[in-house]
């Protein structure tokens, strides 16, 4: 009897993991390869004097999760190849993007997850998060990029909450003359209590701690810095389909060399699904943070107002679409390397991209990126038009 039960339940553990057909959703492991050509406008990203060029690429991209009783792990990892690297001296470029995630429950009350992404690629096109809005940041040189965090869950009551979440995000550049100006380190912490007006309504007080580490900070350490934010959240459902975020606070950053800045935080996030698969996302955020990689040896802080709208649309069973749009306006303050008391920095970024499934297995994506950058620092501007058609196969 206990042989056949161990037989039984091992059966039903690696049930997720046999070769059943494409577009199974009891399989625990997936795995698709991308083909892709694309055309850039500006590839050396320029303001004026602008190349164009042809890139193609391919993706292999694996995909597995582990669901146990109390513990789930979900592991992605893409594998890329584009050719060429440069348009004038060809070359091929590698990239590796890994995701890990795990969660783990203790009991009904205490729950743990972690996270980590690391990425090692060349010239970074790194959706990276300011205040919740995505921001794409643009900067020669092969780099690696890894970014850690975690949260813990622990409810007091059944309307008292307490969480505690950290991250950790490293950046290291391979050439020698960027990593010495542009290598941080960067760390956050943020602690909240909670609480359970009802089923639909969650309202908190949260405090977050931020710190930025620079290899080379730069005069009198200007560059390092950290940051004290303390906010009152409000999360209300209005229904199983529509919700909204708010937060709203004040924020204090003090810089390596003593200089003192402050501005208040405010974010907004509205959530809309309505369908099987079709969602509308609406982001306004306002922060104060650490310049970004762009100006970083110019600035040591960075005034963020930014607006994010995000469509996702099933127009049959067979063809998808996603629409997105970011912009963000920025005004860069405490001064490093330069004379500037202050500059603007203006970036609009938009996406539209289509997905036509021929098959379970076969599928087409023609994508369109513009990215648009206006800034006071000069050799900063400069606008970008990509295209892009591909083949996916998938298992």
């Amino acid at each position: 009897m206990l042989l056949l039960a161990w037989l039984m339940a091992t059966r039903a553990v690696l049930a997720g993991w046999e070769l059943t057909p494409p577009g199974d959703p009891n399989r625990n492991w997936a795995a698709s390869v991308t083909l892709r050509g694309a055309y850039d406008d500006n590839f050396y990203y320029t303001e004026k004097n602008k190349e164009s060029g042809l890139q193609f690429s391919s993706d292999i991209v694996l995909r597995a999760s582990v669901p146990l009783e109390r513990f789930f792990m979900g592991l992605n990892y893409d594998y890329g190849i584009i050719y060429p690297r440069d348009v004038r001296q060809g070359g091929v470029d590698e990239t590796h993007n890994v995701s890990v995630s795990a969660n783990y429950t203790f009991s009904p009350r205490l729950t743990l997850s972690l996270n980590e992404n690391f990425i090692s690629s060349f010239q970074p096109q790194l959706v990276q998060t300011q205040a919740g809005v995505p921001v794409t940041l643009v900067y020669a040189g092969s780099y690696i990029y890894d970014t850690v965090g975690g949260n813990l869950n622990y409810a007091l009551t059944p309307r008292w909450s307490l969480a505690l979440n950290g991250s950790w995000d490293i950046w290291r550049y391979e050439v020698s003359s960027v990593a010495s100006n542009n290598d941080v380190e960067d760390y956050q912490t943020t602690l909240s209590a909670l609480y359970a007006l009802d089923q639909r309504t969650t309202v908190g007080i949260n405090y977050q701690y931020g710190q930025n580490v620079y290899l080379n900070p730069g005069t009198n350490n200007a560059l390092n810095g950290q940051s004290d934010s303390a906010y009152l959240s409000v999360v209300h459902r209005f229904s199983p389909r529509l919700s909204l975020q708010l937060n709203g606070g004040y924020t204090i950053r003090e810089s390596g060399d003593g200089t003192m800045s402050s501005a208040p935080s405010a974010y907004g996030s509205l959530a809309y699904n309505y369908g099987l698969d079709d969602t509308i996302s609406l982001i306004i955020a306002h922060a104060l943070t650490a310049a970004s990689v762009q100006v970083t040896r110019l600035f040591s802080t960075s005034e963020n107002t930014s607006v994010a709208l995000q469509i996702n649309h099933r127009f049959t069973a067979r063809l998808r679409t996603v629409a997105d749009c970011s912009y963000v306006y920025s005004t860069f303050s405490v001064p490093v390397y330069t004379f500037l008391l202050t500059a603007q920095e203006q970036a609009l970024t938009a996406h539209l991209g289509f997905n036509y499934a021929f098959r379970d297995w076969l599928s087409v994506v023609l994508d369109y990126y513009y990215i648009q950058l206006t800034s006071d620092v000069h050799g900063w501007a400069y606008d970008r038009n990509q295209v892009s058609l591909g083949v996916t196969l998938s298992y």
